[in-house]
């Protein structure tokens, strides 16, 4: 793999990764770097760690304090945010797209448009026509999506992301790897690419 590639693994029901997904290319693109995307299912992996309901659950708590982060986060980023008006969402079906878009290279235009509806736009991941219409306005054959997203493949091919992140060493989204090394967290993505253009010299 290019030396100056970034492995971007992220769960389309995770709220910090909105953070990434939103700037990921463009910081990419600033750096000289490339950026491989690879969804994932984050809620079998929180399950593993006895977390059924994800890493906020029901702990009130650390879920106010979660929204006011990510509103914070956005703003310092000068990202669009608006409170998603459903958490957590079914985000299954979107994930299995999302595995056909990486699959026919376009997945990072898609992941942004389904987060941003999320995220800026109140239209929850996995609501009604959503997908549909996030797949029409980036001129995809939706009844062609849907279709390859619905095959026994695409699932097991999902798995298969699942399990690598796993045997990675991934235990949430958004993570990175670069050269290697694991980043967790929206917070160490500049700290990710940093670390990628520091080594790639030197290698």
């Amino acid at each position: 793999m290019d030396k100056y590639n970034l492995q971007f693994w992220f769960s389309y029901g995770s709220t910090y990764t909105y953070l990434s997904v939103a700037r990921i290319e463009s910081l990419a693109l600033a750096h000289g770097i490339t950026v491989t995307w690879h969804p994932f299912s984050v809620k079998e992996i929180t399950r593993q760690y006895g977390m059924p309901k994800g890493p906020f659950g029901s702990h009130e708590p650390k879920r106010r304090y979660m929204w006011r982060d990510l509103e914070r986060r956005a703003r310092q980023h000068q990202l669009p945010y608006q409170k998603p008006q459903q958490y957590p969402v079914d985000y299954t079906q979107t994930a299995l797209a999302g595995m056909v878009a990486a699959t026919e290279g376009w997945i990072a235009p898609y992941t942004v448009s389904i987060f941003h509806r999320n995220f800026a736009q109140q239209q929850p991941i996995g609501s009604p026509g959503n997908l549909e219409a996030v797949l029409t306005e980036l001129g995809q054959d939706v009844e062609a999506v849907l279709h390859s997203a619905s095959l026994p493949s695409t699932t097991q091919a999902l798995e298969e992301n699942t399990e690598q992140a796993k045997r990675l060493g991934i235990f949430g989204s958004p993570s990175f790897i670069a050269d290697g090394e694991l980043f967790w967290g929206d917070d160490r993505l500049d700290d990710a690419i940093q670390w990628l253009r520091r080594n790639a010299k030197t290698n």
